[in-house]
């Protein structure tokens, strides 16, 4: 069995006082799914209203103590902090916690959506992107050990061992993102090449994006007779996977392309590691945008692909709408959602039932007839918004 069924967690977050209940638990239901794609279980959750995290260690001390008492009552396996989390602030945390309980984990938001990636990476190209956020992100956590150990060791004025192994820690690890970056950059190279001989044998592309879990693998395996996994969970889709659709209107086929779904509060370093896969889409000649139209956020989680794409710097390509699931929707609200993104050409779709879908293929016909055929194949010199 799965050693990751058993393992218990304990979600903490800190929600600012300008935040509303329901905000607040949309939020804390998606780390919540976060933990159940892992395989975990979540055994109990610990709030703290507050507009400044504690600079030392990420909560106040006295909700600290209150998460002590959880962990040990409970016999908690992980501590999820739902934010992004300074290395000094975790190692705080943890330091306190491991006086009840050694065996005990303390992870941030970034550290679960790293774990989960890690499950479902099955290509060694995602495999190296996945090592290379986890080394950006963990870097300061690991060479920070030095640093306590300075502050435990060394006198003042005083070249103590901890600054050594600190010096020794962040030069390991230098040398580590070095290694991995330049493996990456041939898996790089090689989509560059292909990309490039796509374009010059005159081969169209549609990229599949949106936020994970609204559907977009299931409208990618309609459209091209593929086989693809397709769960209710969050970022079952990692390795980007292509098929041919064949057009009639064009009179040939087009290549579209499915990849990760992204998801709010993704840092820098995840995004930036994954720009191997993502060249798919941002070469693509047009991009279907998928939403779940059955969601109840749908707006806000539009947003924050919207950023996720201006970083990418591909928000003024040509891309059209899709609004999914829309057998499980209120259709009534279809004339409003049309009216505030028709510039986009917002097309209705359900993949369980077909509806839409030809309908789509025809805005696609149209959209394609109007784009280029040649543009340059270039990497992202933007900085990628954080969300």
């Amino acid at each position: 069995m799965d050693s990751r069924s058993h393992k218990k967690f304990l979600l903490v977050t800190i929600l600012p006082q300008t935040m509303t209940d329901t905000q607040a638990l949309e939020d804390l239901k998606e780390v919540k799914s976060l933990v159940e794609t892992y395989g975990g279980e979540v055994c109990d959750l610990i709030v703290q209203r507050r507009e400044i995290h504690d600079k030392g260690m990420y909560v106040g001390k006295g909700k600290l103590q209150e998460i002590v008492k959880v962990v040990v009552n409970l016999s908690i396996d992980i501590v999820v902090l739902n934010g992004i989390v300074r290395a000094g602030q975790i190692f705080e945390i943890k330091n306190e916690l491991q006086k009840e309980t050694f065996a005990i984990e303390v992870w941030d938001r970034v550290d679960l959506i790293l774990e989960i990636f890690a499950l479902h990476a099955h290509t060694a190209e995602s495999k190296l992107q996945i090592e290379l956020a986890s080394m950006r992100h963990m870097g300061p956590r690991i060479y920070g050990m030095g640093m306590v150990l300075s502050r435990q060791g060394g006198g003042i004025g005083t070249l103590g061992v901890g600054e050594t192994n600190t010096e020794l820690m962040k030069r390991h690890w230098k040398q580590q993102i070095k290694k991995i970056q330049g493996k990456l950059n041939k898996h790089v190279d090689e989509r560059r090449r292909q990309l490039i001989r796509r374009e010059k044998n005159g081969v169209q592309t549609v990229s599949i994006v949106g936020y994970t879990n609204a559907g977009k693998t299931s409208l990618f395996n309609h459209l091209t007779n593929k086989k693809n996994l397709v769960e209710n969970s969050l970022f079952v889709t990692l390795d980007s996977s292509s098929g041919k659709v064949f057009l009639p209107n064009l009179k040939k086929e087009v290549l579209f392309s499915d990849t990760i779904g992204f998801i709010q509060n993704l840092p820098l370093t995840l995004i930036e590691a994954f720009t191997s896969t993502l060249l798919e889409s941002m070469h693509a000649d047009v991009l279907l945008f998928v939403i779940d139209s059955s969601d109840e956020n749908m707006e806000k989680k539009i947003r924050v692909v919207e950023k996720i794409l201006y970083g990418l710097m591909i928000e003024r390509k040509k891309r059209i709408y899709v609004f999914s699931k829309i057998d499980i929707h209120n259709v009534h609200r279809k004339e409003d959602i049309w009216e505030d993104f028709k510039q986009y050409d917002p097309q209705f779709i359900s993949v369980k039932t077909g509806v839409g879908i030809s309908q789509l293929l025809r805005t696609v016909e149209k959209a394609l007839q109007h784009q280029p055929t040649e543009q340059t194949i270039s990497s992202p010199r933007r900085k990628i918004v954080h969300v």
